[in-house]
């Protein structure tokens, strides 16, 4: 939140600048508005707006991830504990 760590119990103000991470995709969005009640995603997505910079890194990455290679094993039969676990580092 606005460029340092904030607890999740942090009261949000408008005009805060977050970044969220969800895995490995990042948002940045600006709080315009706050609401009383919690409600549809529709309504939600009026109270904030989602930085063009955070939007293109991860439409960018999103496309990294969709051209990259899937790792397969290439051993006889099912692979060792071993192999396994060479295949979860790539």
């Amino acid at each position: 939140m606005n460029g340092t760590r904030a607890k999740p119990a942090k009261k949000l103000q408008v005009g805060d600048e977050l970044r969220v991470r969800v895995g490995p995709y990042e948002w940045l969005v600006t709080v315009r508005a706050l609401s009383e009640r919690r409600g549809p995603p529709r309504d939600a997505r009026l109270l904030y707006d989602e930085s063009p910079e955070g939007r293109a890194a991860r439409e960018r990455l999103a496309e990294a991830h969709r051209l990259a290679p899937t790792p397969t094993y290439e051993g006889k039969g099912r692979p060792t504990k071993k192999d396994r676990r060479k295949l979860e580092l790539l």
